[in-house]
């Protein structure tokens, strides 16, 4: 099949091949991921709807340390302040709350993440550090159809029992330095673009680029270093 491509353009195939291979990479470990999270975030938002009469998705807030942190959900109830991380995972999870990463597994492939008790310990801070004198709650909900064969760590929930895991933040009525505090939080909020770009520099700086954008970066240095090559030879 290939022994009738003239040599010249068999060449000039192998930095495509490399181009959708670095596309390949990207899709899969970067794009599918991001998509999958936005639409676990919008599942999460509306059941939190279902449930509180203010909620707010995707703030960018200071962390207290002088940066910015994201929050996923931020939900005002009788109890307090709820700060919401939401992770849309298929397979087994396997971590410990004092665990720094956690184990995803699909079938044979094994995908480690931050431990987002953790990830979400920090939020919980920043929103601490703008209303010191009001409860924060503190809640990591999994949005897809992952399983903890070693039992959930405390701290989590599952979608399909939000109303369940929450009915005790719904008793009662929202006090007003509650109401106050909701305020102080969304007068605090960034959404210029400025912002978030900020918000992502840190993020690469503490950690790092990624391994897909590595390998992408690489394959697409290897294409043009053979395009060049082959024009410079052919």
């Amino acid at each position: 099949m290939f022994s009738s491509i003239p040599i010249h353009l068999a060449l000039w195939l192998i930095p495509a091949v490399f181009a959708l291979t670095g596309f390949a990479v990207l899709y899969h470990r970067i794009l599918v991921p991001r998509h999958r999270g936005r639409v676990g975030e919008i599942a999460v938002d509306r059941a939190l709807r279902r449930l509180f009469t203010e909620v707010k998705r995707d703030l960018i807030v200071p962390d207290g340390r002088g940066g910015l942190t994201q929050l996923d959900h931020l939900a005002l109830t009788p109890a307090g302040l709820l700060v919401v991380e939401t992770k849309n995972y298929r397979g087994l999870i396997l971590g410990k709350e004092q665990d720094a990463k956690w184990t995803q597994v699909l079938r044979s492939t094994r995908h480690q993440f931050q431990n987002p008790l953790r990830q979400n310990y920090l939020h919980i801070q920043a929103i601490k550090a703008l209303c010191p004198d009001v409860p924060i709650i503190g809640r990591v909900v999994f949005a897809g159809q992952a399983r903890f064969p070693k039992g959930m760590p405390q701290g989590l929930s599952q979608l399909a029992q939000l109303s369940q895991d929450f009915a005790e933040l719904q008793r009662g009525s929202v006090s007003e330095p509650v109401r106050q505090a909701w305020q102080t939080v969304l007068s605090q909020v960034r959404t210029d673009a400025a912002a978030r770009k900020e918000h992502l520099s840190g993020l690469r700086a503490r950690h790092g680029g990624g391994q897909a954008g590595r390998i992408t970066a690489g394959l697409f240095g290897m294409a043009v270093v053979t395009a060049v090559g082959v024009w410079y030879w052919g």
